[in-house]
């Protein structure tokens, strides 16, 4: 069970909101919002499945987006799952929520505000902390693989429990289950204050969980890694003595120095990188191989798609998704396609997967053909050969996937032959359930 902080709002109004006005009111509140301090990462207006519009203020990576929805009628209905950032990020959540009140003049209805901890309403820090314990005593006690990540997350890094804050042991999940004092440090927020362990709890979680470990290749990437130094430079100069993760964050500028494109902004600190130096030696040590360094993404993630397909890809090629439900995942040297297509037969039963891949099959390209395999209810074929792209030459490994009334087309690019084996690993790696 998720700790939801669930707020209900009515503002003040002569005369009911056209969806325009709604959308306008809360695109001011995400204005306001991105300027009321360091806590804020993102605040941005999207439309939900109703084309209706919906505010997502981002403030940590633990925990999802706070969701902010305007009625015609002037009602404001905000969820925000709190769990697992930590009690921290909860009470800074109501504080900003009440300041809302003020720069918006618009008042909370009291019986239609749910928070779980309590502290909503009573401003009980202890309470509130408690409540954050006891959820995780209850996650642990029931011997999950991963608490605090989606169910979907796909990592494959060695270890016995998933956390945001990386792996821990079978141990220290019994630990936690019987004595909720042993958890305090799974949270990435503890305090209310951005302190130098927030800065420090949520470049760690965004270490962990999200960073790729080269050089950025889109805005996104290029904002993610300037976020991840400021939070690291502003845990250093509010604590000097603070235990940092000196390597990764070396790495993690020279990913930045890497940047060719300019998608980073982060600037040249002398004195920062000084320090920096200091803690790594006059050489760089180099960042120990294997289990213990931090990243998940170090390693292959299977990687959740549309129609129930999955795919096991290297954690650091970035991915998209398309509109059409086509998924992209690439670096410098790799790119892998993805979609799916759904098929019926005349009477309206599904086409067996056998049926599917040959439906496939009628449409690869010219290429040496690649043994067809058939396991776990699939059938694959593929070609792979050269082609002609922007003015050089690739190698593409072109598949299709048959599952009972699912096909997905795979397209795998390479530069160098010689990743031919990749490539037909990567198809191979497809699973659909």
């Amino acid at each position: 069970m998720s700790i939801v902080l669930s707020l209900t709002g009515q503002l003040n109004l002569a005369e009911r909101l056209s969806r325009t006005e709604a959308r306008d009111w809360l695109a001011r509140a995400a204005v306001w919002f991105e300027g009321v301090g360091d806590a804020v990462l993102d605040a941005h207006v999207v439309r939900d499945g109703d084309e209706k519009p919906v505010l997502l203020v981002t403030l940590h990576p633990a925990s999802p987006a706070a969701e902010f929805r305007l009625g015609a009628s002037g009602k404001l209905r905000v969820n925000a799952t709190t769990n697992p950032a930590g009690p921290g990020y909860h009470i800074h959540l109501c504080e900003l929520f009440r300041q809302m009140v003020d720069e918006f003049e618009f008042a909370w209805i009291a019986d239609d505000c749910d928070d779980p901890t309590g502290y909503f309403r009573t401003k009980d820090r202890g309470a509130c902390e408690r409540a954050f314990l006891r959820w995780l005593t209850d996650a642990c006690a029931t011997n999950p693989a991963s608490i605090g990540l989606p169910a979907n997350h796909g990592f494959t890094y060695p270890a016995e429990v998933f956390t945001p804050l990386g792996p821990r042991s079978l141990a220290w999940r019994a630990e936690v289950a019987t004595d909720p004092t042993k958890g305090r440090d799974f949270f990435a927020w503890w305090n209310p204050d951005l302190d130098p362990a927030f800065y420090r709890g949520r470049a760690l979680v965004r270490l962990w969980c999200d960073f790729f470990w080269r050089p950025p290749l889109s805005e996104a990437e290029g904002e993610l890694a300037d976020q991840i130094a400021n939070d690291l430079a502003s845990a250093f100069k509010l604590d000097p003595g603070a235990e940092l993760p000196w390597a990764e964050w070396l790495e993690l500028l020279t990913a930045i120095a890497g940047d060719e494109d300019g998608y980073c902004v982060t600037p040249n600190d002398e004195g920062l990188s000084i320090e920096l130096w200091k803690h790594m030696g006059p050489v760089a040590v180099p960042v120990p191989e294997g289990k213990g360094r931090i990243g998940y993404r170090r390693c292959s993630v299977r990687v959740p798609l549309d129609g129930g397909w999955s795919i096991d890809v290297p954690g650091e090629l970035a991915r998209e998704r398309n509109d059409d439900r086509t998924w992209t995942a690439w670096d410098q040297t790799r790119t892998v396609w993805f979609h799916p297509l759904r098929f019926t037969k005349p009477g309206g039963e599904p086409p067996t997967a056998m049926e599917t891949a040959e439906v496939g099959r009628r449409s690869l390209p010219d290429g040496d053909p690649l043994p067809v395999f058939d396991r776990d209810g699939l059938r694959g074929e593929a070609v792979f050969g050269s082609v002609e792209e922007d003015g050089r030459t690739l190698w593409r490994l072109s598949g299709v996937t048959g599952a009972p009334g699912q096909l997905a087309v795979c397209n795998v690019y390479i530069e160098n032959e010689a990743d031919r084996d990749w490539a037909v690993r990567t198809w191979h790696s497809l699973k659909h359930s």
